[in-house]
């Protein structure tokens, strides 16, 4: 598996703060948002995600982006899961990761 970028969700109270914080101070640049939440990006090949805040406390996922829609189903098969498309065009998967976090395993849309 070559992973394309590293995502970090992060989940905070007031998305539009957080959102200037990161890009007023860091210089960093939103790149995409939905309902609840937006993109930044980070140098190199990461990016930040802020969503609102979820009640259930449980830690954010870690995701990892791969480069195309067979690479997500390869490692989908070795982890024995099923990849799907997600709502907002994204192909992948979600798995139990260590220390109760859940990874996600990604593609873009195409």
């Amino acid at each position: 598996m070559t992973v394309r970028s590293l995502w970090l969700p992060f989940e905070v109270a007031d998305v539009p703060a957080a959102r200037d914080f990161y890009t007023v101070h860091f210089g960093l640049s939103q790149v995409d948002d939905f309902d609840g939440g937006v993109v930044l990006r980070v140098p190199g090949p990461a990016h930040i995600e802020l969503a609102a805040a979820k009640r259930d406390g449980g830690p954010p996922p870690l995701a990892f982006e791969l480069a195309d829609d067979a690479a997500v189903d390869a490692h989908a098969a070795r982890l024995r899961r099923t990849a799907t498309r997600y709502p907002r065009g994204h192909y992948g998967f979600e798995a139990p990761g260590p220390a109760g976090a859940t990874v996600m395993v990604w593609s873009e849309r195409t």
